[in-house]
C-alpha cells in the first residue's frame, strides 16, 4: 500500500469508554482542534465538566487531501486527526461553608443523664463502614441522614427491649472500621467520585461520634467503646492496592478513637482502643467477644479456618476464647451459629455501591446491627436498626 493511498483511507471516529476514562480518534478534522476539546467530547456523548483529555497522551495525525473548488478546479487541503486518552474529572468538593452547615442540620441533642437501670446485658451497637465522603447513595447528606436515623432508631430499640422485661443495663459501641471514605489510593476511580476533603472527612467522622456517644451515654449504666483498625483508614499508602508505609496503627481508626477519649476524658466511658491489632477481645456482660473489620478475612471456604486459628491465637494470648465474632468490611447482614461461636456480620449505613450492584445484581439494605449479650445465652435480640 502506497502512502497516498494509506492517507486516503477514511478515518472512523471512534471511542473506548470506561467507567473512569478511555480513548478516543476523532477522525478527519479540517482544522486543528487547539487547546478547547470539549465538542470533541460531546461528540462523543461525554460531558466535559465530567471528563477531561489527559494532555501528555495526545497524539495527531497531518496531511493534504485533494479538494474540487466552488469553480471546479482542485487544490490541496490540510487534514488532522486525534487520537488521545481522556479521563472522568475530579467531582466538585464541597466547599467548607456547605461542609459546616450539612454537618450541623439535623444535628440531635444530647440527652440527659437519668436513674440508674436495673439489668445485666449489655446491648451492642455497631457503627460500620459509614465510608463518610463518597458521593454514592445522596452523598455526605444521605449519609449523615441515615446515621442519625440510626441514633434515634437505636434508642427506640433500646426503650422496647426495656419494656419488654429484657434486663438491659450496659451498651458497647462498636467503632467497626471504614468511617471515612479517603481520597486515593482504595481503587482507581476514588479520587473522582470523593466529595469530601479528607480533612472534611475526619471531622465529619468525629464529629457523629460525639454526638451518638452523648445520646446514648445517658441511657448505659456502663458505656463501652470498642474500636478496629480497617482497610479505609489506612494512612499513607503506597498505591491503589498497596499498604500503609509504615504501620497498621497509623489508621484513622485509632486517631479518631484517640481524638474520641481526649474530647470525652470527663465522661464514664471504658475505651477498648487498640494499637496494631487487628483483632479485639473484650468482655461484654461476662462473654467474650471478639472484633474485627474483616478486610483481613479470606473469601469462600477460607473463612471458617481463619476464623478458628484467630479463636486459638486469643485464646492463647488472652486465656479464653471468643464466644461471638462481630465483623464488618462487606456492608450486608449475616448472622451464622458457627458451634463454637456465632459470627455477627454488620450491614452498613454508607450509599451503597454501583459497581457491586452493576457486577452483581445484589445491594445492601442501610442500617446498624444491634443485639444483646448476657443473658445466658450467645446472642439474643438481634435487630437492623
Amino acid at each position: 500500500m502506497s502512502l497516498k493511498d494509506k492517507f486516503e483511507e477514511p478515518v472512523k471516529a471512534r471511542a473506548e469508554i470506561g467507567l473512569d476514562g478511555g480513548t478516543l480518534e476523532t477522525g478527519p478534522l479540517d482544522e486543528p482542534i487547539g487547546s478547547d476539546w470539549s465538542p470533541i467530547l460531546r461528540s462523543f456523548g461525554l460531558d466535559p465538566a465530567v471528563f477531561q483529555v489527559v494532555g501528555d497522551t495526545v497524539r495527531m495525525s497531518k496531511w493534504q487531501q485533494s479538494k474540487r473548488l466552488e469553480n471546479g478546479d482542485r487544490d490541496l487541503i490540510w487534514l488532522y486527526s486525534y487520537r488521545a486518552q481522556f479521563k472522568r474529572c475530579a467531582s466538585a468538593l464541597l466547599s467548607d461553608d456547605d461542609f459546616a452547615r450539612i454537618l450541623a442540620s439535623g444535628r440531635n441533642a444530647p440527652r440527659k443523664p437519668q436513674e440508674p437501670f436495673s439489668g445485666v446485658g449489655t446491648m451492642v451497637v455497631c457503627w460500620a463502614d459509614w465510608q463518610i465522603g463518597k458521593s454514592a447513595g445522596g452523598g455526605f447528606q444521605g449519609v449523615l441522614e441515615r446515621v442519625r436515623k440510626s441514633f434515634r432508631a437505636t434508642e427506640r430499640r433500646l426503650k422496647a427491649l426495656r419494656k419488654a422485661g429484657v434486663p438491659v443495663s450496659d451498651i458497647c459501641i462498636a467503632l467497626m472500621g471504614d468511617p471515612i471514605e479517603g481520597c486515593v489510593g482504595h481503587y482507581e476511580s476514588q479520587m473522582f467520585t470523593v466529595e469530601l476533603t479528607l480533612r472534611q472527612q475526619l471531622l465529619a467522622a468525629l464529629d457523629l461520634y460525639v454526638e451518638g456517644i452523648q445520646r446514648l451515654l445517658p441511657l448505659a449504666n456502663k458505656l463501652t467503646v470498642v474500636t478496629v483498625l480497617s482497610n479505609h483508614g489506612e494512612w499513607m499508602r503506597r498505591s491503589t492496592g498497596g499498604k500503609s508505609l509504615t504501620s497498621d496503627s497509623d489508621s484513622a481508626d485509632g486517631f479518631l478513637a484517640d481524638a474520641l477519649q481526649r474530647i470525652l476524658a470527663d465522661e464514664p466511658i471504658e475505651w477498648v482502643i487498640p494499637h496494631d491489632e487487628m483483632t479485639v477481645l473484650h468482655d461484654l456482660s461476662g462473654v467474650p467477644v471478639a472484633f474485627t473489620h474483616g478486610h483481613k478475612i479470606p473469601s469462600g471456604n477460607k473463612e471458617l479456618d481463619w476464623l478458628r486459628g484467630q479463636s486459638i491465637r486469643l485464646l492463647r494470648e488472652n486465656g479464653r476464647e471468643p464466644r461471638v465474632w462481630v465483623t464488618a468490611h462487606r456492608h450486608h447482614l449475616r448472622v451464622e451459629d458457627m458451634g463454637p461461636w456465632w459470627r455477627l456480620q454488620c450491614p452498613s449505613n454508607d450509599g451503597g455501591s454501583k459497581w457491586f450492584e452493576d457486577t452483581s445484581g445484589s445491594w445492601s439494605t442501610p442500617g446498624t446491627l444491634t443485639f444483646v449479650v448476657g443473658l445466658g445465652e450467645f446472642v439474643s435480640d438481634i435487630a437492623v436498626v
